[in-house]
């Protein structure tokens, strides 16, 4: 009956789930508070809140880690029910779900053994999805107000550091969930969901504040980079995005190649309908962590999948495999013919393609000391972010044989870095060359 009073109370609701005025307003919307709302005549007309500016700030830092939370809670919990373990309880997959939720924002798991190996992709969305939280926190801040130590606006600093507790009492409620669940935290490693996501997820938000404000204080001033690496940013982005990039086409032509023998360890893994899926978004979440792998592999380091499987230009040797299904495309072992030796100009080439780009941005007649010093600095710069992935994407999925898979993230960054290099010295040699001619 529409005129009865449940129906009245259940209006509100009904047209959230349905759309209209009231789906427009989101949750993120209701915790923001009185923001000011442009009317027909387009003058502002600021609402009154219904939560004080403190509480308002930590509840977005709370909903932000939440949200994400539930993203991997959600299909962890269905999974179970679908599939339930005898004598299991409901705190298995909360437990469960919590554990790999801190495990893609850089946490280790296991008491024996750990785990330590973070889809690269994952932990991006998971930084991305707290700076989206943490701007609108800041979209609250007075940018005006006085500054805190030459730096940043007190408001902003405050609001920043009431959302970044909110977000602290979500990773605390999931650390406690890991208790329930046979996943059990290193609680050491806590520090990087804790600081390291908020701190990224803030100076995005940050940064994205400073473009519509004036909220840098004079002391940023002094922190201007030097401008050998102001000039060296874009090209080692686009030396990044090619390395990355011709690494991921290698590994999703070797699956392509190997597709018998990642569809059979797909078979094996016996994971069912929705655990495939899930098993197949986690292997294409990795598709970076593959894809660096594929990097040391053209930089000449090469790769392990398990202790005593190494990959190289040289060859191959063999190993009992884990039943994930993209091991599958690994080539079988074996000696490899001198000539796929060759591929090490791969990264030397690439490195040609950063020189040519820091070239561009460069004064035609600058001297050749500072075209080969912006040069460089690309390279270092590439270099040393392919380490740093390979360094927060981790190498371990167990005890043992599985205890130490990928690469040595310092020694692949030494070796691209030298290959880099030695391509972009050539390019600026023959730049400098035809200027003499």
């Amino acid at each position: 009956m529409s005129g009865s009073p449940v129906a009245s109370a259940c209006a509100p609701t009904t047209a959230v789930l349905l759309g209209g005025d009231w789906g427009a307003m989101t949750v993120m919307e209701l915790l923001r508070g009185a923001r000011p709302s442009d009317d027909v005549d387009g003058e502002g007309s600021p609402s009154a809140p219904w939560l004080p500016d403190s509480a308002r700030d930590v509840l977005l830092g709370v909903g932000t880690g939440l949200l994400s939370l539930l993203v991997v809670l959600v299909p962890t919990v269905l999974g179970w029910m679908l599939d339930p373990r005898p004598g299991a309880t409901f705190g298995e997959p909360l437990g469960a779900a919590a554990s790999l939720w801190l495990l893609v924002q850089g946490a280790h798991l296991g008491s024996s053994a750990t785990i330590a190996f973070v889809p690269l992709v994952l932990g991006a969305l998971a930084v991305w999805g707290a700076s989206r939280g943490a701007a609108r926190a800041l979209d609250t801040a007075a940018v005006d107000d006085a500054l805190v130590a030459d730096l940043l606006p007190r408001s902003v600093v405050f609001v920043a550091a009431r959302w970044w507790l909110g977000y602290a009492v979500t990773v605390g409620l999931a650390s406690a969930l890991t208790l329930a669940g046979t996943l059990p935290l290193r609680w050491l490693s806590l520090v990087v969901p804790l600081c390291g996501v908020p701190v990224l997820a803030l100076a995005m938000a940050l940064r994205r504040l400073a473009r519509d404000a004036d909220i840098l204080g004079p002391r940023f001033d002094a922190l201007v980079a030097p401008d050998a690496v102001r000039r060296a940013w874009g090209p080692a982005v686009r030396g990044l995005g090619l390395l990355l990039g011709l690494g991921a086409l290698v590994v999703v032509g070797a699956v392509v190649v190997g597709w018998g023998s990642v569809s059979s360890l797909q078979e094996q893994a016996g994971a069912g309908f929705l655990g495939g899926v899930l098993l197949g978004g986690a292997q294409l979440a990795s598709l970076p962590n593959l894809a660096l792998w594929v990097v040391s592999f053209l930089a000449g380091p090469g790769f392990s999948v398990v202790d005593g499987a190494h990959t190289s230009l040289a060859g191959s040797t063999s190993g009992l495999m884990p039943l994930v299904p993209v091991f599958g495309a690994v080539p079988e072992p074996g000696s490899y013919p001198w000539v796929l030796r060759l591929l090490v100009i791969v990264p030397v080439l690439v490195g040609g393609h950063v020189g040519r780009r820091a070239l561009q941005g460069v004064a035609r007649l600058s001297s050749l000391r500072t075209k080969a010093w912006v040069a460089v600095t690309a390279c270092g710069m590439v270099a040393a972010a392919v380490g740093l992935l390979d360094g927060l994407g981790g190498g371990s999925l167990g005890a043992y044989r599985l205890s130490d898979m990928g690469t040595s993230a310092p020694w692949l960054a030494l070796v691209l870095g030298l290959e880099l290099a030695l391509g972009a010295l050539a390019v600026v040699a023959w730049d400098a060359w035809r200027l003499r001619r």
